[in-house]
């Protein structure tokens, strides 16, 4: 499956229609899988397979198309780790920095924060 993508500029500011309160669950849960996914270990295969998942979502994006978006994300959703590894697997990895660095930006044109940009937990400072 291939799918063409329009310019990149129309995915930095979603239509009028992402800040309708029909999508708002929509956006939350896209939201929330693509965060997720950032913390993911998979075979490299699963990698490259997620990968046209987070192709169709920037198509959703840019077309606006809310119902492309959700099934998109469910895609994803269904694509993440599982439960059980079988003996003799593929060994997991991270994201490859692409991947990566794509799912940072479906998570800024979502309107969330990059993982990136987000303060380190361990990093946290303490006033005394």
């Amino acid at each position: 499956m291939f799918v063409t993508l329009g310019s990149m500029s129309s995915l930095e500011e979603p239509g009028p229609g992402w800040n309708s309160a029909d999508t708002g669950s929509v956006r939350t849960e896209a939201l929330d899988v693509l965060s997720d996914a950032l913390s993911w270990r998979l075979a490299g295969r699963r990698w490259a397979a997620i990968e046209q998942v987070l192709a169709a979502m920037d198509a959703a994006l840019a077309a606006g198309n809310v119902a492309a978006l959700a099934t998109a994300t469910t895609d994803l959703e269904l694509a993440g780790p599982v439960r059980v590894t079988k003996i003799g697997a593929d060994p997991v990895v991270p994201p490859l920095p692409a991947i990566r660095d794509r799912l940072n930006r479906l998570v800024h044109s979502l309107g969330g924060v990059p993982a990136a940009d987000q303060p380190d937990p361990d990093q946290q400072e303490f006033s005394s």
